[in-house]
């Protein structure tokens, strides 16, 4: 056996007869990444796996705005679910915010599936969907979330005063909308980190039935 090295890329070949050769050649993670997505989009399922910021409108957004756009004389009733598959800790509320708004104005129904774990910003987008659902070793992740600024002390006051009672009270209506938590048990709840799995998720209403894949 033996390695050549040719555009950055390992080209692997092996005598498998006398007159044969069968090549492989490697694929990076991004590639392979690629493929996937591409692979799961053809069945209209998005894979949302890591943090979400700017990129996830490329990748998450952009494809449910074009698919809207492609289906627009379909009936409503005709209209065959997009899938997003979770795996992620949060990230952005900036952006987390968009994609629930997406996702809420969207013609086409949009689920969402955690695989394993949706935290943070990653949990309000999945109850935002229209269906959801997790296995029982599903993480999912409640908590008040942090927020990083800078400037002077009147700027940061002013952002921070914004984001305490624009965007909070945002992610509190739709938690008391799409969940069984009322606002009173809210409170406590999101005083500190609260993890649930699965069946506990399905309990309070955070997801809407428990698969096994």
């Amino acid at each position: 056996m033996w390695i050549k090295i040719k555009n950055n890329k390992k080209e692997y070949e092996d005598n498998i007869m006398s007159d044969n050769k069968l090549t492989f050649k490697t694929m990076s993670s991004d590639d392979m990444y690629n493929d996937l997505y591409k692979q799961l989009w053809n069945s209209r399922i998005l894979y949302l796996n890591g943090e979400i910021d700017d990129s996830t409108i490329d990748y998450i957004c952009t494809p449910i705005l074009i698919k809207n756009i492609e289906e627009l004389n379909i009936p409503e009733n005709e209209l065959k679910p997009i899938t997003i598959w979770v795996n992620s800790y949060g990230g952005s509320a900036d952006v987390g915010l968009y994609i629930i708004n997406l996702i809420q104005n969207s013609r086409i129904p949009i689920h969402a599936k955690v695989l394993s774990v949706a935290a943070s910003a990653a949990l309000y987008l999945t109850i935002s969907c229209k269906y959801r659902t997790a296995s029982e070793n599903s993480i999912l992740l409640l908590h008040k979330g942090s927020y990083s600024v800078g400037g002077n002390a009147n700027e940061v006051e002013d952002v921070m005063e914004f984001y305490k009672c624009e965007v909070d009270s945002k992610i509190v209506e739709l938690i008391l909308n799409r969940t069984k938590v009322t606002k009173d048990e809210l409170k406590k709840i999101r005083r500190n980190e609260t993890y649930m799995l699965g069946k506990k998720a399905l309990e309070m209403g955070f997801i809407d039935e428990i698969v096994n894949n």
